[in-house]
């Protein structure tokens, strides 16, 4: 018997009950559609109240941390996740994923980031097959063209040296305030202008103040660009901002900018147009280098910052370091006390600041890998995964897995990766428990560049300064709204700090001289 009040409905409100009967038609429909179409032996289909829709309900509310809060939730080592028309398994076990990286399975679980890329570039539909086409055929130019100039060798050593000279002569005054200032966004502000400089060369778009401030404008409506049907709509500034980027980078092109660059640029900007992009088209994709290089960068650096400076005891033992790694800088008049300190040592003489950079990436990744099964397949003799379906690689659930990094995993340890005979440092060097820069040929080709500007922002920041939070007490902003794409979270809200110069200590002069 229908209740009381459903009577009510149909009897004096038939165009209510009309709807109410169609919508419990479609619920019914849709749940029968997601059944059937789910196979027994795929991995566990998580219990859903919308069929379809939850996860996409899930992202909007949680974020960055939807599937890690998933795992959290059902406890499961993979589980299937339905969208319209696409499924995808997550995966949080350490043995799956070594599995799935293996290269017994190379070609069975292929990388899916070129439609990534081409989204938010604003590359028009004939530059999309274009590139689509191209990259099937000789693949991805851009992570072809990192790694041959990023990955190792005398060209990062260049591009290292040009944006740690950057800083070196930036950070002391840039940094130095009389008042209160953003932490994240002074961090930010440096570190763009060094790296985009060292790759950019003179004529770097991004030093102009309105396109950095455009840039800064674009991004937090990537996620719009990307997820929402009405981007037009939702992300109207963020696309206006993003044109004016684009502009940038034609006039950049047009007037040669780039044959003063350095040489990626070049290579990559003439690798497009031999592939049939317009010149106005190919600029485009330096929106694609540009997120690259800035969009986890500052945010990593912001929270390497803010865990050092409020713990004493890590700060006081990192000075130390950067203490004994210091010289008398042999270019001194000997009149004023100056020290060198040579940043490219940082690696293999200052433990402590390297286990805490590492620790920070452990703790705070949200990194998430993607990849796209080519043909039905059995997963460890188990799972079924269909053709076309998406795997995910949440860094989040193996960073914080005690299984693999003990019953400590949620809390931030700087001690974790300093004893040589730890599991730490055996995780260190497996991508399927330390997964920050991603895993494979999808791992970050620009992974020593980044690293290398972040070390030395820092250590020049802990030498020169005292970082004072201006409400007198360090409080850990939250990341709740971080955005799911972005390797590293972006913090909720900024820190307010005081840059204080250190007194007594002389002249510093920092230099990458490999």
């Amino acid at each position: 018997m229908y209740p009381a009040n459903a009577l009510l409905i149909t009897n004096t409100h038939p165009a209510l009950a009309f709807i109410l009967a169609l919508g419990l038609s479609v619920y019914f429909a849709l749940q029968i559609l997601l059944h059937s179409t789910q196979n027994k032996r795929e991995p566990r289909l998580l219990e859903c109240t919308v069929p379809f829709f939850d996860s996409l309900i899930g992202i909007t509310r949680h974020r960055a941390n939807y599937v890690a809060h998933l795992r959290d939730q059902y406890n499961s080592s993979i589980h299937t996740l339905r969208m319209p028309f696409q499924r995808f398994y997550v995966v949080h076990t350490r043995q799956l994923i070594q599995i799935i990286q293996s290269k017994a399975h190379a070609t069975t679980y292929v990388p899916n980031l070129l439609d990534f890329g081409m989204l938010f570039s604003g590359l028009d539909s004939r530059s999309k097959s274009v590139l689509g086409k191209t990259f099937s055929a000789h693949g991805n130019a851009f992570t072809m063209g990192v790694h041959k100039y990023l990955l190792s060798g005398p060209t990062l050593e260049t591009a290292t040296r040009a944006a740690v000279a950057k800083l070196a002569a930036s950070l002391p005054n840039g940094f130095a305030t009389n008042g209160g200032a953003p932490l994240l966004g002074s961090v930010r502000h440096e570190l763009a202008l060094a790296l985009t400089d060292a790759v950019y060369g003179p004529e770097n778009p991004y030093n102009d103040p309105e396109i950095e401030a455009s840039w800064n404008a674009f991004v937090p409506g990537i996620s719009h660009i990307l997820y929402s049907p009405y981007a037009p709509l939702t992300a109207r500034n963020a696309l206006k901002a993003r044109g004016r980027v684009i502009d940038a980078f034609r006039k950049y092109f047009e007037t040669g900018g780039h044959l003063q660059a350095f040489p990626m640029v070049a290579d990559m900007y003439e690798t497009n147009k031999r592939s049939g992009l317009p010149p106005a088209e190919a600029a485009k994709m330096e929106i694609a280098t540009s997120l690259a290089m800035l969009s986890s960068g500052a945010n990593t650096a912001f929270w390497f910052l803010y865990q050092i400076f409020s713990d004493p005891s890590a700060l006081h033992s990192i000075r130390y370091e950067l203490a004994e790694l210091s010289i008398r800088d042999p270019t001194s008049d000997g009149i004023t006390k100056r020290s060198l300190i040579r940043l490219d040592k940082l690696k293999t003489h200052c433990p402590i600041l390297i286990a805490m950079f590492n620790e920070t990436l452990r703790y705070h990744s949200t990194v998430t890998n993607i990849k796209q099964v080519q043909h039905d397949t059995i997963l460890a003799d188990q799972y079924l995964l269909k053709k076309n379906g998406i795997v995910m690689i949440p860094g989040r659930s193996v960073h914080h897995n005690k299984e693999i990094w003990g019953p400590s995993a949620s809390i931030f340890d700087h001690h974790r990766f300093l004893s040589l005979s730890s599991n730490s440092n055996k995780n260190l060097a497996s991508t399927s428990a330390f997964r920050p820069f991603g895993a494979g040929v999808t791992m970050c080709p620009g992974r020593h560049f980044s690293t290398n500007a972040i070390l030395s922002l820092v250590a020049i920041t802990v030498v020169e300064f005292d970082v004072v939070p201006t409400r007198g007490e360090w409080r850990v902003p939250w990341k709740r709204n971080a955005d799911l794409w972005n390797a590293m979270p972006k913090p909720d809200w900024d820190v307010e700090v005081m840059f204080i110069r250190r007194g007594g200590e002389g002249e510093w002069r920092f230099v990458w001289d490999a």
